[in-house]
């Protein structure tokens, strides 16, 4: 499909429609109305899942056109606003600043997390170095045949798929909290296959199964754990009237993800208005993840526990770390948009 014709506007609404359901999954803990339950149905790890299929395919596109400048571009995404969500975490958690944190600040600035710690100071940050690993990789990966991509994603998804075993077998722990930099094996599979999607639109038919397979076999393998687990536990009735419902909804988003990107040439145009929310709602989406934790546990702080503010007030408050900081989604929203930048 050539580029100017997909519609990167709906990549960008649903950009903030997944970071919107991460921000539902980690409200509920600070929400004494729990007003948007619902919306955590959809599935937290599962937004991840659909960050990364677009991050990977956006990056995609985005090397393919201009080599050159893929760092230059990949740095003035990433850190301004994460600095800047970097500064209000540590702000908002003045009591505890001390010597002691440098180190972990440290490896936060290098996105070193993951490897040698777990600490993120209350940001959601370990998908996002996944995702600066995988930028500083790309170039290499651009040089790759598509039959070798292909085995990069199929062999990652067998180590996600023992992982995940593992973490109820052994009680491995979650993806947030590896080490060692095991995330990029773990979890590559979903970013290299919406880069081989952007890279081989040729493929596009072996492209469209190998997503398919990975979001159906993450559905049923989940599926199936929880299932197993309930079976022993003898909560079946649980998982019949509260689990099947979740994994329903989980399957959901997977799906719309699947479509806006695998089938986005099937979406009519929006217009210019509608557009111009969308990319803005796009655009707020990356700060909107970094940073609504630590805008919750601020709340927490003074025993504040009405959702509907703490939302809005999280979502003010990113707008406003994008008018600030965001100079390189800024500048892109002044010239021919040809390509949006992942998350």
């Amino acid at each position: 499909m050539p580029l100017n014709k997909f519609n990167w506007e709906l990549l960008s609404i649903t950009r903030f429609m997944l970071a919107f359901i991460v921000m539902a999954v980690h409200l509920g803990t600070f929400d004494h109305t729990h007003f948007l339950n619902w919306a955590s149905y959809f599935g937290g790890f599962e937004s991840v899942l659909g960050f990364l299929l677009i991050s990977g395919y956006s990056i995609g596109k985005s090397i393919s056109k201009n080599k050159q400048s893929y760092f230059k571009r990949r740095i003035a995404r990433i850190y301004p606003v994460y600095l800047a969500s970097l500064a209000t975490a540590l702000i908002l958690s003045f009591s505890s600043l001390n010597l002691a944190i440098l180190p972990v600040l440290g490896l936060n600035l290098i996105f070193a997390m993951q490897i040698f710690t777990i600490g993120s100071f209350g940001l959601p940050t370990w998908t996002l170095a996944l995702e600066v690993w995988l930028y500083a990789i790309a170039p290499l990966l651009l040089k790759l045949t598509y039959k070798q991509l292909n085995m990069i994603i199929y062999s990652s998804f067998l180590i996600y798929c023992i992982y995940t075993c593992g973490r109820t077998l052994y009680h491995w722990p979650y993806y947030f909290g590896t080490m060692y930099g095991i995330n990029l094996f773990i979890l590559a599979y979903v970013w290299i296959a919406g880069f081989a999607l952007a890279r081989f639109p040729e493929k596009n038919r072996f492209n469209t199964f190998t997503v398919a397979f990975i979001f159906l076999g993450h559905i049923a393998l989940s599926f199936a754990i929880a299932a197993a687990y309930n079976y022993k536990h003898h909560s079946m009735n649980k998982f019949i009237t509260k689990d099947l419902i979740s994994f329903a909804a989980k399957a959901i988003c997977l799906f719309w993800v699947f479509l806006v990107v695998l089938y986005n040439h099937k979406f009519k145009a929006f217009s210019t208005k509608t557009n111009r929310v969308f990319n803005l709602l796009g655009n707020i989406s990356y700060p909107l993840y970094l940073v609504h934790i630590v805008i919750f546990i601020a709340f927490a702080k003074y025993n504040y526990s009405f959702g509907p503010v703490m939302i809005v007030v999280a979502i003010i408050y990113s707008w406003l770390l994008y008018l600030i900081f965001d100079f390189y989604s800024k500048k892109r929203a002044t010239e021919t948009v040809t390509a949006v930048p992942a998350l």
